[in-house]
Protein backbone atom coordinates (compact mmCIF):
# COMPACT_ATOMS: atom_id res chain seq x y z
CA UNK A 1 0.00 0.00 0.00
CA UNK A 2 1.45 3.58 -0.82
CA UNK A 3 2.49 5.52 2.08
CA UNK A 4 2.03 9.06 1.87
CA UNK A 5 4.72 11.30 1.06
CA UNK A 6 5.34 14.80 1.45
CA UNK A 7 7.26 17.01 -0.48
CA UNK A 8 9.51 19.77 1.20
CA UNK A 9 10.47 22.69 -1.02
CA UNK A 10 13.35 24.69 -0.02
CA UNK A 11 14.24 27.15 -2.27
CA UNK A 12 15.96 29.93 -0.43
CA UNK A 13 19.93 30.64 -0.71
CA UNK A 14 22.17 30.12 2.51
CA UNK A 15 23.15 33.37 1.85
CA UNK A 16 19.14 34.96 2.95
CA UNK A 17 20.02 33.92 6.60
CA UNK A 18 17.33 33.56 9.56
CA UNK A 19 14.33 32.40 6.71
CA UNK A 20 17.04 29.88 5.28
CA UNK A 21 18.32 28.14 8.62
CA UNK A 22 14.90 28.16 9.96
CA UNK A 23 13.92 26.09 6.99
CA UNK A 24 16.48 23.61 8.00
CA UNK A 25 15.15 23.38 11.45
CA UNK A 26 11.73 22.62 9.91
CA UNK A 27 13.45 20.30 7.58
CA UNK A 28 14.94 18.24 10.43
CA UNK A 29 11.97 17.96 12.44
CA UNK A 30 9.61 16.74 9.53
CA UNK A 31 12.16 14.02 8.64
CA UNK A 32 12.44 13.08 12.02
CA UNK A 33 8.93 12.90 12.96
CA UNK A 34 8.03 11.27 9.16
CA UNK A 35 10.06 8.09 10.78
CA UNK A 36 7.91 7.57 13.54
CA UNK A 37 4.62 8.04 11.42
CA UNK A 38 5.06 5.55 8.40
CA UNK A 39 4.87 8.65 6.24
CA UNK A 40 7.97 8.95 3.43
CA UNK A 41 9.36 12.59 2.57
CA UNK A 42 11.50 13.93 -0.10
CA UNK A 43 13.24 17.39 -0.27
CA UNK A 44 13.45 19.52 -2.95
CA UNK A 45 15.14 22.59 -3.34
CA UNK A 46 15.92 24.59 -6.84
CA UNK A 47 19.54 25.46 -5.88
CA UNK A 48 22.52 22.88 -6.43
CA UNK A 49 24.55 24.47 -3.41
CA UNK A 50 21.50 23.58 -0.87
CA UNK A 51 21.83 19.96 -1.80
CA UNK A 52 25.36 19.72 -0.14
CA UNK A 53 23.96 21.43 2.62
CA UNK A 54 21.55 19.18 3.20
CA UNK A 55 23.89 16.24 2.87
CA UNK A 56 26.20 17.43 5.93
CA UNK A 57 23.00 17.51 8.17
CA UNK A 58 22.74 13.73 7.05
CA UNK A 59 19.22 15.34 4.97
CA UNK A 60 19.00 13.51 1.27
CA UNK A 61 17.38 16.02 -1.12
CA UNK A 62 16.04 16.11 -4.92
CA UNK A 63 17.43 19.05 -7.28
CA UNK A 64 14.00 20.20 -9.33
CA UNK A 65 15.18 22.17 -12.08
CA UNK A 66 12.90 25.08 -12.95
CA UNK A 67 12.68 25.88 -16.62
CA UNK A 68 10.79 28.74 -18.25
CA UNK A 69 7.85 27.12 -18.89
CA UNK A 70 7.41 26.87 -15.39
CA UNK A 71 8.12 30.48 -14.93
CA UNK A 72 5.64 30.96 -17.43
CA UNK A 73 3.36 29.10 -15.73
CA UNK A 74 4.15 31.38 -12.47
CA UNK A 75 3.93 34.65 -14.05
CA UNK A 76 0.48 33.72 -15.94
CA UNK A 77 -1.03 32.71 -12.38
CA UNK A 78 -0.77 36.56 -11.45
CA UNK A 79 -3.58 36.96 -13.65
CA UNK A 80 -6.74 36.33 -12.51
CA UNK A 81 -8.23 35.28 -16.10
CA UNK A 82 -5.18 32.77 -16.36
CA UNK A 83 -7.18 30.68 -13.79
CA UNK A 84 -10.02 30.61 -16.42
CA UNK A 85 -7.88 29.09 -19.31
CA UNK A 86 -6.24 26.61 -16.81
CA UNK A 87 -9.86 25.18 -15.57
CA UNK A 88 -11.27 24.99 -18.79
CA UNK A 89 -8.00 22.94 -20.76
CA UNK A 90 -7.52 20.83 -17.63
CA UNK A 91 -3.64 22.40 -17.80
CA UNK A 92 -1.11 21.29 -14.84
CA UNK A 93 2.07 23.14 -14.01
CA UNK A 94 5.15 21.83 -15.18
CA UNK A 95 6.02 22.31 -11.96
CA UNK A 96 3.15 19.96 -10.74
CA UNK A 97 3.53 17.50 -12.60
CA UNK A 98 7.14 17.16 -11.63
CA UNK A 99 6.03 16.82 -8.15
CA UNK A 100 3.21 14.58 -8.57
CA UNK A 101 5.79 12.40 -10.56
CA UNK A 102 7.89 11.70 -7.96
CA UNK A 103 4.86 10.58 -5.61
CA UNK A 104 4.39 13.32 -3.48
CA UNK A 105 0.98 13.68 -2.12
CA UNK A 106 1.04 17.34 -0.35
CA UNK A 107 3.60 19.78 -0.78
CA UNK A 108 5.26 21.37 2.78
CA UNK A 109 6.84 25.31 1.69
CA UNK A 110 9.35 25.74 4.27
CA UNK A 111 8.86 29.92 3.62
CA UNK A 112 5.84 31.99 1.86
CA UNK A 113 6.74 30.69 -1.57
CA UNK A 114 4.83 31.99 -4.37
CA UNK A 115 5.02 28.69 -6.70
CA UNK A 116 2.13 27.87 -4.19
CA UNK A 117 -0.30 29.96 -7.18
CA UNK A 118 0.57 26.83 -9.56
CA UNK A 119 -0.79 23.60 -7.34
CA UNK A 120 -3.74 22.79 -9.24
CA UNK A 121 -4.09 19.31 -7.76
CA UNK A 122 -1.62 18.97 -4.22
CA UNK A 123 -2.72 20.61 -1.80
CA UNK A 124 0.27 22.32 0.55
CA UNK A 125 1.60 23.28 3.82
CA UNK A 126 2.69 26.58 3.40
CA UNK A 127 4.93 29.28 6.26
CA UNK A 128 4.44 32.82 6.72
CA UNK A 129 6.83 34.27 8.85
CA UNK A 130 5.61 37.87 8.28
CA UNK A 131 3.17 40.40 7.23
CA UNK A 132 6.07 43.34 7.00
CA UNK A 133 5.02 44.47 3.51
CA UNK A 134 1.92 45.67 4.77
CA UNK A 135 3.27 46.45 7.89
CA UNK A 136 5.90 48.72 6.86
CA UNK A 137 5.06 49.30 3.42
CA UNK A 138 7.41 52.65 3.38
CA UNK A 139 10.92 50.49 2.84
CA UNK A 140 12.27 50.26 -0.84
CA UNK A 141 12.34 46.35 -0.75
CA UNK A 142 8.60 45.68 -0.22
CA UNK A 143 7.16 48.77 -2.41
CA UNK A 144 9.66 48.92 -5.90
CA UNK A 145 8.59 46.94 -8.85
CA UNK A 146 4.82 45.90 -7.38
CA UNK A 147 6.73 44.11 -4.89
CA UNK A 148 3.74 44.82 -2.48
CA UNK A 149 1.12 43.89 -4.82
CA UNK A 150 3.23 40.46 -5.71
CA UNK A 151 3.14 39.68 -2.20
CA UNK A 152 -0.50 40.62 -1.55
CA UNK A 153 -1.77 37.89 -4.19
CA UNK A 154 0.74 35.30 -2.89
CA UNK A 155 -0.41 35.88 0.69
CA UNK A 156 -3.51 36.17 -0.31
CA UNK A 157 -3.18 32.75 -2.01
CA UNK A 158 -1.21 31.10 0.64
CA UNK A 159 -3.59 32.02 3.81
CA UNK A 160 -7.38 31.04 1.95
CA UNK A 161 -5.93 27.92 0.35
CA UNK A 162 -3.53 25.94 2.23
CA UNK A 163 -4.20 22.81 3.92
CA UNK A 164 -2.22 23.72 6.89
CA UNK A 165 -0.54 27.47 7.49
CA UNK A 166 2.51 27.49 9.66
CA UNK A 167 3.54 30.95 11.53
CA UNK A 168 6.15 31.80 14.15
CA UNK A 169 3.91 33.87 16.66
CA UNK A 170 0.29 33.84 17.43
CA UNK A 171 0.10 37.83 16.54
CA UNK A 172 0.84 36.22 12.88
CA UNK A 173 -2.43 34.22 13.18
CA UNK A 174 -4.55 37.39 14.31
CA UNK A 175 -2.89 39.18 11.28
CA UNK A 176 -3.90 36.94 8.68
CA UNK A 177 -7.24 36.26 10.10
CA UNK A 178 -7.99 39.60 10.10
CA UNK A 179 -6.20 40.85 7.15
CA UNK A 180 -7.17 37.52 4.89
CA UNK A 181 -9.82 35.52 6.07
CA UNK A 182 -7.26 33.10 7.11
CA UNK A 183 -9.62 29.99 8.73
CA UNK A 184 -7.81 30.24 12.76
CA UNK A 185 -8.35 26.17 12.98
CA UNK A 186 -5.91 25.66 10.01
CA UNK A 187 -3.19 27.55 11.65
CA UNK A 188 -0.19 26.38 13.45
CA UNK A 189 2.09 28.41 15.40
CA UNK A 190 5.46 26.99 15.82
CA UNK A 191 8.03 29.60 17.11
CA UNK A 192 11.47 30.03 15.77
CA UNK A 193 14.32 28.08 17.47
CA UNK A 194 18.17 29.00 17.44
CA UNK A 195 19.77 27.46 13.90
CA UNK A 196 20.93 23.77 13.86
CA UNK A 197 24.64 25.69 13.61
CA UNK A 198 24.38 28.17 16.44
CA UNK A 199 22.68 25.41 18.78
CA UNK A 200 25.30 22.66 17.98
CA UNK A 201 28.00 25.10 19.18
CA UNK A 202 27.08 26.25 22.32
CA UNK A 203 29.62 24.17 24.14
CA UNK A 204 32.58 27.09 24.33
CA UNK A 205 35.65 25.71 22.57
CA UNK A 206 37.64 29.07 23.50
CA UNK A 207 40.31 28.49 21.39
CA UNK A 208 38.27 27.37 18.18
CA UNK A 209 36.49 30.80 18.74
CA UNK A 210 40.03 32.92 19.50
CA UNK A 211 40.92 31.29 15.62
CA UNK A 212 37.80 32.74 14.14
CA UNK A 213 37.77 36.14 15.57
CA UNK A 214 41.48 36.44 14.56
CA UNK A 215 40.58 35.38 11.19
CA UNK A 216 38.29 38.52 11.03
CA UNK A 217 40.61 40.51 13.45
CA UNK A 218 38.30 41.43 15.64
CA UNK A 219 38.54 41.20 19.61
CA UNK A 220 36.17 40.15 22.08
CA UNK A 221 33.64 42.78 23.43
CA UNK A 222 31.64 44.07 20.45
CA UNK A 223 28.12 44.87 19.78
CA UNK A 224 26.96 42.13 16.89
CA UNK A 225 24.81 42.81 14.75
CA UNK A 226 23.92 39.69 12.22
CA UNK A 227 21.89 40.98 9.41
CA UNK A 228 21.58 41.45 5.64
CA UNK A 229 21.93 45.23 4.45
CA UNK A 230 18.45 45.99 3.77
CA UNK A 231 16.82 49.60 4.63
CA UNK A 232 14.53 47.85 6.94
CA UNK A 233 17.56 46.54 8.98
CA UNK A 234 17.72 49.92 10.70
CA UNK A 235 21.69 49.70 11.02
CA UNK A 236 21.54 53.87 11.12
CA UNK A 237 19.93 53.74 14.57
CA UNK A 238 23.16 51.74 15.71
CA UNK A 239 25.42 53.94 14.17
CA UNK A 240 23.81 57.00 15.48
CA UNK A 241 23.64 55.51 19.11
CA UNK A 242 27.36 55.06 19.08
CA UNK A 243 28.12 58.58 18.08
CA UNK A 244 26.07 59.72 20.94
CA UNK A 245 27.77 57.70 23.41
CA UNK A 246 31.05 58.17 21.57
CA UNK A 247 30.26 61.85 22.36
CA UNK A 248 29.78 61.26 26.05
CA UNK A 249 33.40 59.60 26.55
CA UNK A 250 32.01 55.90 25.47
CA UNK A 251 33.94 54.12 22.49
CA UNK A 252 31.70 51.33 20.90
CA UNK A 253 32.87 48.85 18.25
CA UNK A 254 30.19 47.52 16.06
CA UNK A 255 30.94 43.71 13.79
CA UNK A 256 28.08 43.98 11.20
CA UNK A 257 27.85 40.20 8.96
CA UNK A 258 25.27 39.74 6.30
CA UNK A 259 25.28 39.97 2.86
CA UNK A 260 24.71 43.60 1.07
CA UNK A 261 20.91 43.68 -0.32
CA UNK A 262 21.38 47.80 -1.75
CA UNK A 263 22.06 49.53 1.73
CA UNK A 264 25.57 48.86 2.62
CA UNK A 265 26.90 51.90 0.64
CA UNK A 266 24.47 54.29 2.75
CA UNK A 267 25.67 53.05 6.20
CA UNK A 268 29.53 53.44 4.89
CA UNK A 269 28.55 57.21 4.12
CA UNK A 270 26.72 56.78 7.36
CA UNK A 271 29.84 56.09 9.55
CA UNK A 272 32.44 58.05 7.54
CA UNK A 273 30.10 61.14 7.95
CA UNK A 274 29.87 60.27 11.48
CA UNK A 275 33.81 59.45 12.09
CA UNK A 276 32.92 56.12 13.05
CA UNK A 277 34.20 54.27 10.21
CA UNK A 278 37.16 52.68 12.23
CA UNK A 279 34.41 51.48 14.54
CA UNK A 280 32.51 49.46 12.40
CA UNK A 281 33.81 46.13 11.17
CA UNK A 282 31.69 44.61 8.27
CA UNK A 283 32.42 41.02 7.64
CA UNK A 284 30.08 40.30 4.37
CA UNK A 285 28.65 36.72 4.79
CA UNK A 286 30.13 34.05 7.25
CA UNK A 287 29.80 30.64 7.03
CA UNK A 288 27.66 29.12 8.84
CA UNK A 289 29.67 27.43 11.63
CA UNK A 290 31.27 30.43 12.54
CA UNK A 291 28.18 32.16 13.93
CA UNK A 292 28.87 30.69 17.25
CA UNK A 293 32.11 32.15 18.40
CA UNK A 294 30.78 35.22 16.66
CA UNK A 295 28.02 35.42 19.25
CA UNK A 296 29.78 34.29 22.11
CA UNK A 297 32.51 37.14 21.68
CA UNK A 298 29.71 39.80 21.42
CA UNK A 299 28.90 42.56 24.45
CA UNK A 300 26.00 42.17 23.57
CA UNK A 301 23.43 41.53 20.45
CA UNK A 302 22.10 44.81 18.80
CA UNK A 303 18.81 43.87 16.85
CA UNK A 304 17.49 47.13 15.18
CA UNK A 305 14.95 45.92 12.86
CA UNK A 306 11.73 47.38 11.87
CA UNK A 307 10.52 44.12 10.47
CA UNK A 308 9.00 41.12 13.19
CA UNK A 309 7.02 40.34 14.94
CA UNK A 310 9.91 37.64 15.65
CA UNK A 311 13.55 36.92 14.54
CA UNK A 312 15.83 34.44 14.78
CA UNK A 313 19.08 36.42 16.40
CA UNK A 314 18.11 37.25 19.93
CA UNK A 315 17.37 33.10 20.00
CA UNK A 316 20.35 32.24 19.37
CA UNK A 317 22.07 35.33 21.34
CA UNK A 318 19.94 33.54 24.03
CA UNK A 319 21.44 29.89 23.47
CA UNK A 320 24.99 31.14 24.22
CA UNK A 321 24.48 33.71 26.34
CA UNK A 322 24.95 36.89 25.34
CA UNK A 323 22.80 40.18 26.54
CA UNK A 324 20.20 40.93 24.02
CA UNK A 325 19.08 44.74 23.13
CA UNK A 326 15.81 44.55 20.93
CA UNK A 327 13.17 47.01 20.09
CA UNK A 328 10.09 47.34 22.48
CA UNK A 329 7.92 47.14 19.42
CA UNK A 330 8.63 43.54 19.71
CA UNK A 331 8.46 42.77 23.42
CA UNK A 332 6.63 39.92 22.86
CA UNK A 333 9.19 37.92 21.53
CA UNK A 334 11.23 39.16 24.26
CA UNK A 335 9.73 39.47 27.48
CA UNK A 336 11.77 40.40 29.83
CA UNK A 337 14.73 38.49 28.49
CA UNK A 338 16.02 41.74 26.35
CA UNK A 339 16.70 45.60 27.06
CA UNK A 340 14.19 46.98 25.00
CA UNK A 341 14.43 50.57 22.87
CA UNK A 342 12.74 52.21 20.57
CA UNK A 343 13.59 51.75 17.22
CA UNK A 344 13.44 55.49 15.72
CA UNK A 345 15.45 57.06 18.46
CA UNK A 346 19.15 56.53 18.77
CA UNK A 347 19.47 58.14 22.29
CA UNK A 348 17.16 55.46 23.53
CA UNK A 349 19.55 52.68 21.92
CA UNK A 350 22.35 54.69 23.39
CA UNK A 351 20.51 54.05 26.48
CA UNK A 352 20.19 50.36 26.27
CA UNK A 353 23.97 50.07 25.29
CA UNK A 354 25.11 51.39 28.46
CA UNK A 355 22.64 49.61 30.65
CA UNK A 356 24.31 46.57 29.38
CA UNK A 357 27.99 46.94 30.45
CA UNK A 358 26.31 46.54 34.18
CA UNK A 359 27.21 43.09 34.98
CA UNK A 360 24.24 42.89 37.28
CA UNK A 361 22.15 43.64 34.22
CA UNK A 362 24.34 40.40 32.18
CA UNK A 363 23.75 37.88 34.84
CA UNK A 364 19.98 38.74 34.71
CA UNK A 365 19.75 38.87 31.05
CA UNK A 366 21.72 35.72 30.88
CA UNK A 367 19.04 34.09 32.99
CA UNK A 368 15.97 35.40 31.95
CA UNK A 369 17.16 34.42 28.19
CA UNK A 370 17.74 30.84 29.28
CA UNK A 371 14.09 30.59 30.78
CA UNK A 372 13.01 32.52 27.41
CA UNK A 373 13.97 29.66 25.03
CA UNK A 374 12.47 27.55 27.36
CA UNK A 375 9.50 29.17 26.95
CA UNK A 376 9.73 28.84 23.30
CA UNK A 377 10.67 25.90 23.48
CA UNK A 378 7.58 24.06 25.16
CA UNK A 379 5.73 26.14 22.64
CA UNK A 380 7.33 24.98 19.88
CA UNK A 381 6.72 20.95 21.10
CA UNK A 382 3.21 21.91 20.69
CA UNK A 383 3.35 23.48 17.43
CA UNK A 384 4.74 19.88 16.22
CA UNK A 385 2.09 17.89 17.52
CA UNK A 386 -0.50 20.08 16.33
CA UNK A 387 1.11 20.06 12.40
CA UNK A 388 1.88 16.03 13.11
CA UNK A 389 -1.84 15.78 13.87
CA UNK A 390 -2.97 18.05 10.93
CA UNK A 391 -0.96 15.57 8.63
CA UNK A 392 -2.21 12.70 10.16
CA UNK A 393 -5.62 13.87 9.30
CA UNK A 394 -4.45 15.11 5.50
CA UNK A 395 -3.13 11.53 5.25
CA UNK A 396 -6.67 9.48 5.89
CA UNK A 397 -8.33 11.71 3.83
CA UNK A 398 -5.85 10.61 1.37
CA UNK A 399 -5.08 7.21 1.94
CA UNK A 400 -8.24 6.08 4.56
CA UNK A 401 -7.15 3.02 6.38
CA UNK A 402 -6.61 1.27 10.02
CA UNK A 403 -3.75 2.41 11.23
Amino acid sequence: MKRYHVGIFLELPLDVGGGFQQSLTDIMWMRDWAKTADIDVTVFTTLHDNVAILADLGVNSVYLKLGWLDRLFLFLKYSGPFDLLQYSMRLCAPFEKKLIRAGVDIVYFTTTSNWNLVLYKLPFIITIFDGCFRDRPEFDEVREFAQFERRDIVWRSAAVKAAVVVTNADELVDMLYRRYAMERDRAVCIPFSPSLYVSRSDKADQDADAAILRKYSIQPGYLFYPAQFWSHKNHATILLAMRLLRDQGETNRLVLCGSDRGARAAFEALAAQHGLADCVHMLGFVPNAELGALYRGAHALVMATYFGPTNLPPLEAWAVGTPVIYPEAFEAQAGDAAILFDYDDPASLAKAIAKVGSPEERARLAAAGRQRLAHFGERIDEGHRQLARHLMRLRYRRYPQIY
